[in-house]
């Protein structure tokens, strides 16, 4: 057991505490001293003696005073270990994915060895964060800085030139990108691990520049030979330049090797073994070993501090010199004994303003509580949280941050106000370009209301054309009926007109012409039905179509019901078989590096040297 004072500085009170007691004791002993005198004179020769009787002995206030200055100069009879050192470490996997990586100089390609060593790498980084970056005609961020290995593993196979936006090598965007993380991150210094297969000269100035006064390193793993050989592209064939002549990219070591000295990183060549990447090992350098040495004196500090159990032996005192006070701060307090709610009441509360507590209330989940808050912004996304999406748009309406543009178009897009949602996105992406959530989600609702569009067309263009049809047979069936009656009436008086002329000019063929009188009714009443079989037909068709779309729309009304038990369970078995369909992160990955590459559309980036492979 070693014992120390943890604060030995406030030693330096006893001083003053030596005075303070020096002087107490003379005053007792002159104290003492008038007790010889008797008493009726005494209280005559002798001011204080009255007094002195109400006060408290010397030897217990000196005694308090000592307690209280050992006690707060912290006393420690022992030594609690504290590791106090962390690794602040932080890197940026930068991957080449323009075609050249394509090349077969190295078996199978360079595309596929660069993969397998970034993976060797990854597994290598037990401490700090590491981030990805891919870059082509652009550069984009696969994966920010993170310690999980397993999520860059899982991404890494997925990168080809194929999904990059634009085709090309522009290491410059590259290098910035990987700056933009570091930055964000609050690391002032970091590692910049590029993986590539050669570097022009135009590309080595560019990153000199943009690393100029940065505290960030920038090593090399370099893919290839320095005598190349053609691209083999995936769809067949060899990659030509406008002039068609085969490209054969090559590697220049030596250039690689002076960048890297100028940026403190090292260059590691290409090798089938896996010690090449053995450089890549974190180690600590002389900055972090000083951290970690000051770290270690100061965990000698970390004591368990004897001081605080000081107090119990100093409240006794302070109520016996105190009397009458303390014992009636001590009825006080039994008094003024809080309510079992107000002693389970968080006291780190006491502390806080409305705002942070709100804030405290929303990440453990009490929306209602952070309902409370005075910021529009977290009070709009304790309402949305809750549900109450009409009353969380309503508070974030008027906010001016992004964030709050950004909770307010979720919230007009629960309500279904779509076309409001999209506006409040373009509001919080105009002050903040880089807010994914919000590009993603406006895409989304644009899709949506499209495909609600579509919808809404085609059910229009149906109905119309259902009403056109049965306006067509309707009309069909009284043209036809009208000139069925025409024909009738025309054979009729037609019939009649014959009649009347044989009978005046022949009546000795009265016989025959009966005869085809009753043949002519016999033709006119065969018309007649088939006209009229006709007109039923067609009504029964009319009749038909109309029943045709009631069903259609009771089946419309019907769907929009809860699903049966039947129906839930199909919906699971679907949902299952969806599940089993594996999932392309390649896709998702292009997908979002197409988003960002419309995003970037309308800014200014550094340009570096743009090639297509």
């Amino acid at each position: 057991m070693e014992f120390m004072f943890i604060r030995p500085e406030l030693l330096w009170l006893l001083v003053p505490w030596l005075v303070i007691s020096s002087a107490q004791f003379l005053k007792r002993a002159k104290h003492t001293r008038s007790e010889l005198i008797a008493p009726h004179l005494a209280s005559v020769m002798l001011s204080e003696g009255k007094s002195q009787r109400k006060q408290h002995s010397p030897l217990l206030i000196s005694l308090f005073l000592l307690l209280g200055i050992l006690c707060i100069a912290g006393p420690s009879f022992e030594k609690q270990q504290v590791p106090v050192y962390q690794t602040k470490q932080a890197r940026v996997l930068l991957m080449d994915m323009s075609y050249s990586m394509y090349s077969t100089d190295i078996t199978p390609n360079r595309l596929t060895q660069g993969r397998f060593k970034a993976l060797d790498m990854i597994e290598l980084f037990k401490e700090g964060e590491t981030a990805l970056v891919a870059y082509a005609g652009d550069a984009f961020t696969v994966s920010p800085l993170t310690s999980d290995a397993a999520t860059l593993a899982n991404l890494l196979p997925s990168l080809s030139p194929e999904i990059m936006p634009s085709k090309g090598s522009n290491v410059l965007a590259g290098i910035s990108e990987s700056v933009t993380l570091l930055k964000q991150a609050g690391y002032t210094q970091g590692d910049i691990i590029l993986i590539t297969d050669g570097l022009d000269q135009a590309d080595v100035d560019d990153i000199n520049a943009e690393l100029k006064g940065k505290n960030y390193t920038l090593s090399i793993y370099g893919v290839g030979t320095e005598q190349g050989a053609p691209i083999a592209l995936p769809e067949g064939g060899f990659l030509k330049d406008r002039s068609g002549q085969i490209v054969v990219p090559k590697i220049n070591f030596a250039r690689l090797d002076g960048l890297v000295k100028r940026h403190r990183g090292q260059l590691v060549r290409y090798s089938p073994s896996g010690k090449d990447i053995a450089a890549f090992t974190p180690n600590l350098n002389t900055q972090n070993a000083l951290e970690l040495n000051e770290s270690k004196q100061s965990e000698a500090l970390w004591r368990i501090d004897a001081g605080q159990y000081g107090l119990l032996i100093l409240l006794p005192l302070a109520l016996v010199l105190m009397r009458r006070a303390g014992l009636t701060l001590v009825a006080v307090i039994f008094v003024m004994q809080p309510t079992d709610q107000a002693i389970a009441a968080d006291w780190q509360s006491w502390f806080k303003n409305t705002n942070q507590n709100a804030l405290g209330a929303y990440q453990s989940e009490d929306f209602s509580q952070a309902a409370q808050a005075n910021n529009a912004t977290l009070k709009g996304a304790a309402l949305y949280k809750q549900g109450d999406y009409e009353q969380a748009a309503e508070v974030l309406k008027n906010t001016t941050s992004a964030v709050g543009q950004y909770n307010y178009g979720n919230a007009l897009a629960q309500q279904g106000n779509l076309e409001e949602a999209i506006a409040a996105y373009d509001k919080a992406l105009a002050m903040s370009p880089d807010m994914d959530q919000a590009a993603q989600n406006k895409a989304l609702i644009e899709q949506l209301r499209q495909q609600q569009d579509e919808q809404k067309q085609q059910g229009d263009q149906q109905q119309q054309g259902d009403q056109q049809q049965q306006g067509d047979q309707q009309q069909q069936g009284d043209q036809q009926q009208q000139g069925d009656q025409q024909q009738q009436g025309d054979q009729q008086q037609q019939g009649d007109q014959q009649q009347q002329g044989d009978q005046n000019n022949q009546p000795e063929m009265q016989n025959e012409q009966q005869g085809e009188q009753s043949k002519q009714t016999d033709a006119k009443q065969s018309s007649q039905d088939k006209d009229a079989q006709a007109v039923k037909e067609a009504m029964q068709q009319a009749q038909q179509q109309a029943q045709q779309t009631d069903e259609q729309a009771q089946a419309a009304s019907v769907s929009a019901k809860p699903l049966t038990p039947q129906e839930k369970e199909k919906a699971q078995q679907l949902n299952q078989l969806l599940r089993k369909v594996p999932d392309d992160p390649a896709i998702l990955l292009r997908n979002k590096m197409q988003l960002k590459a419309q995003q970037r559309a309308q800014q200014r980036r550094p340009q570096g040297v743009e090639k297509s492979w």
